[in-house]
């Protein structure tokens, strides 16, 4: 091996490498986006059933997880499109993210309405999703402190399981808010440090 050789095949990783990092960046807006559209997501039926108004809550459930389902297609075939060469581990994580996502879309419509469990079990189970979810997220960017915060759905999961009221939905975005946002915040910052 020659070293033009040698060079040719240190700037392939190196780039390699480049994009690895800009791709996780993309994950950690994709978490953002996602968690602040669930957030209004559980807010919206939140409030409406605060103000007993449940005839627009499977109206409204539907709508928004189209509109999120919409939107968040939109910007991982947009980013998917300009890429020559597809990484490894963001193949496995948008993977990840599909399945967990068509998981709780039947979690959401199909069970509930099949008397499977009550509807008012959905923020339990669908946190227990997510947990694994972000959890796993966290192995493949190799992220100890995404395993740490992935804590908070499971710790969201129990105390919506022992607390009951009008109010546990904040008990949910709070979830959300931690298990997230936060770790799209965190691959982000990640990103910028390691570009530095």
């Amino acid at each position: 091996m020659d070293q033009n050789q040698v060079a040719r095949e240190i700037t392939i990783i190196k780039q390699m490498i480049e994009k690895t990092k800009r791709e996780t960046a993309e994950s950690g807006h994709l978490f953002i986006f996602m968690g602040i559209a669930t957030v209004l997501f559980v807010l919206c039926v939140g409030l409406l059933e605060l103000f007993q108004l449940s005839q627009w809550i499977l109206p409204a459930m539907i709508i928004l997880t189209i509109v999120n389902g919409f939107i968040g297609f939109l910007v991982v075939t947009k980013s998917d499109k300009s890429e020559r060469v597809k990484i490894y581990p963001k193949t496995v994580v948008l993977n990840l993210w599909v399945i967990c996502g068509l998981t709780l879309v039947l979690l959401t419509f199909l069970f509930p309405f099949l008397k499977v469990y009550p509807f008012s079990a959905l923020g339990v189970i669908a946190s227990l999703i997510l947990g694994i979810a972000v959890f796993v997220t966290g192995v493949i960017y190799e992220m100890r402190s995404i395993l740490w915060l992935s804590s908070a759905w499971w710790i969201g999961a129990i105390l919506l399981a022992l607390i009951k009221g009008p109010f546990s939905f904040f008990i949910l975005i709070a979830t959300i808010i931690v298990g997230w946002i936060f770790p799209g915040f965190i691959i982000n910052r990640q990103y910028k440090n390691g570009s530095k």
